[in-house]
C-alpha cells in the first residue's frame, strides 16, 4: 500500500519552469556574462549551489554562497507573485490528505520560495514535509532527498510514490526503489524517451488521478498502488 507521496515542486506541483528559464538568462545578463543557449536545460538538474558554481565558472563574481543568495532573491519574488499551480494539483493534494496519504515536497529550489508559492496557492496545508536539496546537501542525482522523505514517514521506498517532471530525478528515484509517476511538463518533452523508461506511469495532469482515485475513499493508498501498474 502507498503510505506517502513525494512531489517535486517546479514543473510538477508548480507551473514555474518558465520563471526559472527567464531567471537563468536575466541573471547572467545582469552580471554581464554570456550564457550558453541551453544553460537552463543544464541547470534544471542542479542544486542551487551547483548552479551558483556554474555561474561563477562563467565569470560571475562572488562566492558560491553569495551567488546562491542572489539567485534565491530573484526566484523568491517570482514564487510570491508569478508562479501558478499545475492544473488540479491542490485538489489532488487535498484528496490524498483526506484519505490518509501523507505528502512531502522534495525540491532542488530554495525551500523558502517554494513554501511561499505553496502557501499563496492554498496547497501548503496538505504538505506534511518540505525539504530541499540544499538542506540534504546533495542534488537529485543522488537519492538522499527521496530517502529522507520516506524515512520521515516511516515508509520503505516501495511504500511511497514519487511525482516528478525531470527525467534524471525519475531515474534516481527508480534506482532507489521508488515507484514513479511522470507529470507532463512542456520543459521536459525533449526527454520523453527517458521519461517513459523511468516512470511506472505518465500523466498529462492530476485530473486523471483524481477521477480514477476519488471513488476509493479510505482505500486510496491501495488504489494508487494498483494504478501504478497502468504502464505507459
Amino acid at each position: 500500500m502507498i503510505k506517502c507521496a513525494i512531489f517535486d515542486a517546479d514543473g510538477t506541483l508548480l507551473d514555474s519552469m518558465g520563471m526559472w528559464r527567464d531567471i537563468t538568462y536575466e541573471y547572467a545578463a545582469e552580471k554581464g556574462v554570456k550564457a550558453p543557449a541551453d544553460l537552463h536545460h543544464t541547470m534544471n538538474r542542479l542544486s542551487m549551489e551547483q548552479c551558483a558554481d556554474m555561474y561563477r565558472a562563467l565569470g560571475v563574481p562572488g562566492s558560491t554562497e553569495e551567488v546562491v543568495r542572489e539567485l534565491a532573491a530573484c526566484a523568491l519574488e517570482g514564487y510570491r507573485t508569478r508562479v501558478g499551480e499545475k492544473p488540479r494539483a491542490g485538489e489532488f493534494l487535498r484528496l490524498l490528505a483526506e484519505n490518509g496519504v501523507k505528502a512531502a515536497v522534495a525540491t532542488a529550489s530554495q525551500a523558502e520560495g517554494v513554501g511561499e508559492a505553496l502557501k499563496r496557492l492554498g496547497m501548503l496545508p496538505y504538505i506534511s514535509l518540505l525539504v530541499s536539496c540544499t538542506e540534504i546537501g546533495k542534488s537529485k542525482e543522488h537519492p538522499d532527498i527521496f530517502l529522507a522523505c520516506a524515512e520521515k514517514f516511516g515508509a520503505a521506498p516501495g511504500e511511497c510514490v514519487v511525482f516528478e517532471d525531470s527525467a534524471y530525478a525519475m531515474e534516481t528515484a527508480k534506482k532507489a526503489g521508488f515507484p514513479v509517476v511522470a507529470v507532463e511538463d512542456e520543459s521536459a518533452l525533449l526527454l520523453r524517451e527517458r521519461i517513459e523508461k523511468a516512470a511506472n506511469r505518465r500523466i498529462a495532469g492530476f485530473g486523471e488521478l483524481i477521477e480514477e482515485l476519488q471513488p476509493a475513499g479510505e482505500a486510496l493508498g491501495e488504489a494508487l498502488e494498483a494504478g501504478l501498474c497502468s504502464k505507459l
